[in-house]
């Protein structure tokens, strides 16, 4: 009970002498608070950068989808058999689909350019031969009328899916559900229309997914019987492939690489970028910026810290004579050290919760000047606030040992 005693009466004589010193009381305040606010501000745009990044993904298919490109090598660096290779293929993605063990989702596309009428509307666009995969694969999904179905493929049917804007160019905005679009003179229905994507990173620079939104999708078979003419070994500009969980990502890269090459002669003329290994290097590029902003606010802090340890040693020093006075009349090192911690803790706790909202609030407003999305979480708060406890509890150490090692005799002889 003593001990307790002790410490009331010590946080009490610290929160008097605060009130006695306000100007310098205020010093100390406003440097944690700019300190813990700098520091929330950083964790907050950190985050919202990283959750904006597996916002995009999630929108274009998650993390779990990886894309298997044509390797582009230079004519002079490639091998007689790398010469005769078709690069990938709609065979490629046969074979992915039927002996793919870790493969949820095989989706090759073949793309086009083709004119396309209709009355009021003539223009080259860029067609997308696709299969039934394309929707799951992409998150992509039919806001009227259906998508390209199985029976499509067999059938090689002569139908046509459109994308929002697409819709808006060729019919103006109406209904072109079982209307019809003239493509490589041949009549092709519409059946369904996309639903608008649109992720923005910031303002500035627009929609992000406008490229989905101008999508004409056919039929993979069609393209290639009634297009291009061309059906076997039919090259491919893309094949995305899914995995059925994170845990089988790396077994499914492996099984990819393994079935291409043994395809292709074990020449290895593709790339897979897989999403998983794509957004561990965004982190790691993103970790440059992340520990220079965080130093900076840790500076912040520690620099509210020294104004703390400066002005408790300056109070110090005026009060050399009350605190020898209150030792010689008994107060023991540890009630005195503890009304000079009492004094710095209380400052910090303060500046800390104050800080918080201020940090909140410079978030805010570097994420509109940036056009950047941020995100304050609990525990970011937390963090903050601890920070400025243990700053107050560091800064204030000293001051506080030598406040409570003071000998009452020099102390009473002090000027």
């Amino acid at each position: 009970m003593r001990f307790f005693s002790s410490l009331w009466a010590a946080l009490v004589d610290g929160i008097v002498d605060m009130n006695a010193n306000r100007s310098r009381s205020v010093l100390q305040f406003i440097g944690i608070v700019l300190g813990v606010g700098s520091v929330v501000a950083t964790l907050g745009l950190i985050d919202g950068g990283r959750q904006q990044t597996t916002k995009f993904f999630e929108t274009t298919g998650g993390i779990l989808k990886m894309r298997i490109d044509n390797k582009t090598v230079a004519a002079a660096e490639q091998s007689a058999t790398e010469k005769n290779s078709k690069g990938l293929t709609y065979q490629d993605a046969e074979i992915l689909k039927r002996d793919g063990k870790n493969l949820s989702l095989v989706e090759p596309t073949i793309e086009r350019q083709e004119l396309v009428r209709r009355p009021g509307f003539e223009k080259r666009i860029n067609l997308s031969g696709a299969t039934p995969a394309y929707e799951p694969m992409y998150s992509f999904h039919v806001a009227e009328g259906r998508f390209i179905t199985q029976q499509d493929l067999s059938e090689s049917s002569k139908v046509v899916v459109l994308g929002s804007t697409r819709r808006d160019q060729i019919f103006g905005g109406g209904n072109p559900i079982g209307k019809t679009v003239e493509m490589a003179g041949a009549t092709f229905t519409v059946v369904g229309v996309m639903e608008r994507k649109e992720f923005y990173w910031n303002e500035a620079n627009g929609n992000s997914l406008e490229w989905m939104n101008e999508m004409v999708f056919v039929p993979i078979t069609t393209m290639m019987n009634r297009l291009s003419g061309e059906r076997e070994n039919q090259k491919v500009a893309y094949i995305n492939v899914q995995v059925a969980s994170l845990d089988s990502i790396d077994a499914g890269n492996e099984e990819v690489k393994t079935l291409l090459k043994r395809a292709h002669g074990g020449i290895e003329d593709f790339e897979i970028y897989n999403r998983k290994d794509r957004m561990k290097q965004m982190e790691q590029q993103g970790k440059v910026y992340d520990v220079t902003f965080m130093v900076c606010g840790t500076i912040s802090l520690l620099v509210g810290g020294i104004v703390i340890m400066n002005i408790l040693l300056a109070s110090f020093n005026e009060r050399v004579r009350e605190v020898g006075t209150r030792k010689a009349l008994g107060a023991s090192p540890v009630h005195i050290a503890a009304q000079f911690l009492v004094e710095s803790v209380v400052v910090t706790m303060a500046g800390g919760v104050i800080g918080i909202f201020t940090g909140i609030g410079f978030c805010q407003a570097m994420a509109r000047l940036l056009q950047q999305s941020m995100s304050v979480t609990p525990s970011m708060m937390i963090t903050g606030f601890s920070c400025a406890v243990v700053v107050g509890i560091f800064f204030g150490f000293y001051p506080a040992v030598r406040a409570a090692g003071l000998s009452p005799v020099e102390a009473l002889r002090y000027e």
